[in-house]
């Protein structure tokens, strides 16, 4: 038989643990778009999700791509900033312009008695508009990576190691078409168009591919003219740098990386863009031949 006093004390413990069970938070998320205005065309978008939880629980939203309506598709990127706080984000653009719905996942979460629950959360919207203003003048450029002061653009330091990379790029590619001029006589570069219209006007009636080539190949034979680069020996990660080095404005680099990225995803990852992105696509090349002229042949 127990006696009274253990009695009481198991009856207390019993009591402060579902006491303490009754008061543990329900785990917390609130949301944060970076940047949260003047979103063009292109910009990169983060939605940002700090989650308030109890030491022990684990975040298993991982890895799974989400479909976030009319933006780009994306992967959560997990961080744990406190046992009690975790910053789940997700990465993505749009190269349409309008006011997107984006539907975000529930976050699921093993808690420390290894049971599971998910936190629900509510819908947002993105607004995005044209890269280029009335005047047909390329808009500032926003995203993450010029904000908080990180500038994730071409620093003086990164410049000048990019600038080394480019030189033995661009050395090798000389000496291998010196090489191939020995082989079979000289060529030429295509030359580079005049007017952005004629160039870059995209027929519907072509294959989404191939519209995406002929847009990227435009754009490569102008930038190339305009920077003194080779036209077609860079590649899509290669030609952002390259222009850097040569002296072309940082807006000008990122545009283009992310203009001939979009373009190889469609080109080579099978990606079957809307009417409505290809614009998008079209808008990003003309904000590109705005601010990227050099003076030649303009």
């Amino acid at each position: 038989m127990i006696r009274a006093p253990l009695a009481l004390v198991l009856a207390i413990a019993v009591g402060v643990l579902a006491l303490n069970t009754a008061l543990a938070e329900e785990p917390t998320a609130t949301v944060q778009i970076v940047p949260d205005s003047e979103l063009t065309v292109g910009d990169p978008v983060e939605v940002r999700i700090t989650l308030t939880h109890e030491a022990g629980d684990r975040v298993l939203t991982e890895g799974a791509v989400v479909q976030m309506g009319g933006m780009e598709p994306s992967a959560p990127l997990i961080t744990e900033i406190s046992p009690t706080e975790t910053l789940i984000v997700f990465q993505t653009r749009s190269f349409a312009t309008g006011t997107f719905e984006v539907e975000l996942p529930s976050i699921a979460l093993q808690l420390a008695d290894q049971s599971l629950t998910e936190v629900s959360l509510r819908p947002l919207s993105i607004s995005v508009t044209s890269v280029l203003t009335d005047e047909s003048e390329p808009r500032p450029l926003t995203g993450p990576d010029l904000l908080e002061g990180q500038e994730r653009t071409f620093t003086p330091w990164i410049v000048a190691i990019i600038g080394i990379a480019a030189g033995f790029i661009l050395a090798r590619v000389i000496r291998q078409r010196r090489r191939a001029a020995v082989a079979v006589g000289p060529t030429a570069e295509p030359a580079a168009p005049t007017s952005v219209r004629p160039a870059l006007e995209m027929d519907g009636a072509l294959e989404a591919a191939e519209q995406c080539r002929q847009l990227a190949t435009a754009v490569r034979v102008r930038l190339a003219a305009e920077w003194s680069l080779p036209a077609s020996a860079l590649t899509s990660s290669e030609i952002g740098p390259a222009l850097a080095a040569a002296g072309a404005p940082g807006v000008v680099a990122l545009r283009t990386t992310r203009l001939l990225e979009a373009c190889d995803r469609v080109q080579f990852g099978g990606e079957q863009p809307t009417q409505e992105r290809l614009r998008g696509y079209l808008q990003l090349a003309e904000a590109i031949w705005s601010d990227g002229s050099n003076g030649v042949g303009s």
